[in-house]
């Protein structure tokens, strides 16, 4: 296998208040491979969306990294300068943020927020940076491109703005696109076309994707391969196919029980997750997702397990060589 493009590796974020420390990332480690599309699963709350932007050192004031690494194209992006940071920002990396309606500037045009992009990290001329949005508004397929671009965004439905928020990321043919939660207050058909254009875009200019998501039907369609978070923490990671078919970890499991199955006419009852996420200003000391757990040790309380696996890993206690058997957690079900 190549190279990865990105390789995170202990990453650890923490915010500040009167509260105290919370800490939303307790060292998450994953690699995102040329042409892949990684999809950051878990519940609100899990760390996925504080990870990305920590990559990107996107934090709010109250925000602090606390260690770690993320090596891009050979470059820490932890010890970079902010102005080294800005070059990579929206060039080498492009960004699709949460939410299209709030995410765009009301007072601009789309046009000139695709071309400001451009402006900023290319030797473009006006002309050359409208050409080059007109090519990009055809690509992500908005109908009368060169029309469209003097339009302001109160003037486009939620899944046109998506479309010009992807535009803005590939505006400069990013070797990575970060997409955070891309079909938040989209309706169920607008979120398929926007994910059907993301795979395909992806396929056509052959850029590395993390997919940020909480719909497991979103992670299914179109990822190559899964991290499941919880805690702050990577719970699971393996490939896409095999983490549906036998996931390892409880908390994974009971993610994938709690979705509906089309294909089920018997009219059964969804099984939820009992319980609360863990308080990260107090995470406990043990695996975090232990009070919830149907199948909790007192190992589990007491100490935070590694990950068990190298293809498809899960950071439980049951897979130690001397954990108890339990079906369908470490042996296969009768």
């Amino acid at each position: 296998m190549s190279a990865p493009v990105l390789s995170v590796r202990d990453l650890k974020t923490s915010f500040f208040s009167q509260r105290g420390e919370v800490q939303a990332v307790r060292g998450v480690s994953f690699d995102v491979h040329p042409g892949e599309i990684l999809g950051i699963v878990g519940e609100s709350g899990s760390g996925k969306s504080i990870t990305c932007m920590s990559i990107l050192r996107l934090l709010k004031s109250t925000g602090r990294i606390m260690g770690g690494s993320a090596n891009f194209d050979g470059q820490d992006l932890m010890a970079l300068d902010q102005g080294d940071l800005r070059d990579i920002r929206g060039n080498k990396i492009g960004m699709i943020f949460q939410d299209p309606m709030t995410s765009l500037n009301p007072t601009l045009s789309v046009g000139e927020q695709v071309m400001e992009t451009i402006l900023r990290h290319r030797k473009a001329t006006r002309a050359e940076a409208r050409a080059r949005a007109i090519e990009l508004f055809e690509l992500v397929r908005i109908p009368s491109a060169a029309e469209r671009l003097k339009s302001y965004p109160h003037e486009f439905s939620g899944g046109m703005r998506q479309r010009v928020m992807i535009a803005i990321a590939l505006a400069c043919d990013p070797k990575l696109l970060i997409a955070d939660e891309p079909t938040t207050a989209l309706d169920v058909t607008i979120q398929r076309q926007i994910l059907l254009l993301l795979k395909d875009l992806q396929k056509r200019l052959g850029m590395a994707v993390i997919l940020i998501t909480h719909d497991l039907g979103v992670i299914a369609e179109v990822t190559d391969r899964i991290v499941v978070m919880y805690g702050g923490l990577v719970m699971e990671t393996g490939p896409v196919h095999d983490l549906f078919a036998t996931p390892k970890h409880p908390y994974t499991q009971g993610l994938l029980a709690s979705v509906p199955d089309l294909r089920d006419d018997t009219h059964r009852r969804l099984t939820p997750i009992p319980g609360s996420p863990p308080d990260m200003a107090h995470p406990p000391e043990g695996c975090p997702f232990t009070a919830r757990c149907p199948h909790a040790m007192q190992q589990c309380q007491a100490a935070l397990p590694p990950v068990f696996g190298e293809g498809q890993g899960a950071r439980c206690w049951l897979h130690h060589p001397d954990a108890p058997k339990v079906a369908g957690v470490n042996e296969v079900a009768a």
